[in-house]
């Protein structure tokens, strides 16, 4: 508990990471100050799906689908609270039309590794559906005027760093992105599952490129959202309280390169002297032309049509790691790898022969 309770001070955050601060309310249930639920406001009546429970720590977030309606018309809304604002969208009262999502985030610049979450899942069909755990960050702003709805369809609606504006490859808009985005990064975690008690998930950030973000968004959603763009797929009373979010930034590298190709016998997690042979690289250089390079973040996620999204990861700039050259046949060279954010430091030791 102390890893989330007694946060370092270089450590970089996102706001109200232990959802503590309900000072806002909407149809007079707390909300949280810096997140936002999926509330519904339709035809006049208000339905709430974000709401304030008894925490692992102190208070937590709980978010659940549940049916809404008026006038006739009734549907299983997905609950879900992100750091960008849930929307929702329905012309006139033709619900064949609905659609929805979650516009913007907040800015942002830092790179973390993994997004550590502790959760419950509660409700009676929880094997039926995915909760998501979501992490993304992106460059520049992304616009659309209109966005898949209930039967399959586009409806028009304009929107501005929409998710499925960003998120291209795993869940991208298929009415079409008319102003594309760089993203940096995502972590993307889904199960069919049932938590009675607390768990902690990790969730591992893939990176696309070495860009450093200027906005990020987080979900947290307790059934079939990111995944459906509108009310299909869902189920009333499923739900997930969530608390004590983290995000982890390492001092480890995933992948090693030698001047450009990458060292497959290379391990991230041993603290002895490793060898490397240039001949296997098919490399025959000298010292001084040796150059070493780490990268951070590489992953495979499944998109929604069970495609495969890669991520090649970024390199790690100066600030984060330095080699001190060695020789060959010689001296190891000296990899100091420090996080991004200050919190730990690692060092790898590389011996380069012929």
């Amino acid at each position: 508990m102390a890893l989330f309770v007694a946060l370092t001070s270089y450590a970089q955050q996102l706001p109200d990471s232990h959802f503590e601060d309900w000072s806002r309310t909407y149809n007079g249930d707390a909300q949280l100050a810096n997140w936002y639920g999926s509330n519904v406001s339709q035809v006049g009546m208000k339905f709430t799906f974000m709401f304030k429970r008894p925490g692992r720590t102190g208070s937590c977030a709980y978010v659940a689908d549940r049916e809404i309606g008026a006038i006739g018309i009734t549907a299983v809304g997905p609950g879900y609270m992100s750091l960008g604002q849930p929307w929702q969208y329905m012309k006139g009262l033709t619900v064949k039309t609905a659609t929805a999502g979650t516009e913007g985030g907040i800015a942002w610049t830092y790179r973390p590794d993994t997004m550590a979450v502790w959760v419950k899942r509660v409700g009676a069909n929880t094997d039926k559906e995915d909760f998501h755990l979501l992490y993304y960050s992106w460059i520049g702003t992304a616009k659309s005027n209109q966005y898949k709805n209930k039967v399959g369809g586009c409806t028009a609606t304009t929107r501005t760093n929409e998710e499925s504006d960003i998120r291209s490859a795993t869940d991208g808009n298929e009415c079409g992105t008319d102003q594309p985005v760089r993203q940096v990064a995502e972590g993307w975690y889904r199960a069919r599952a049932k938590y009675n008690e607390w768990k902690l998930i990790k969730v591992p950030i893939f990176y696309k490129n070495d860009g450093r973000p200027t906005m990020c968004n987080v979900i947290f959603s307790a059934g079939n959202y990111p995944a459906f763009r509108a009310n299909d797929g869902l189920y009333d009373g499923n739900g997930l309280y969530v608390d004590d979010v983290q995000l982890i930034y390492s001092s480890r590298i995933d992948k090693l390169t030698v001047n450009g190709k990458a060292w497959k016998g290379f391990n991230p997690d041993t603290d002895a002297v490793q060898t490397l042979k240039l001949s296997e690289l098919g490399l025959n250089v000298s010292t001084a032309d040796i150059k070493v390079d780490g990268y951070r973040g590489i992953g495979v996620l499944t998109n929604i049509k069970g495609e495969k999204a890669r991520f090649n990861g970024r390199k790690l700039d100066a600030g984060e790691m330095t080699v001190t050259p060695g020789a060959i046949n010689g001296q190891p060279w000296v990899i100091t790898v420090k996080a991004e954010d200050g919190s730990s430091t690692h060092v790898y030791k590389l011996k380069i022969v012929n």
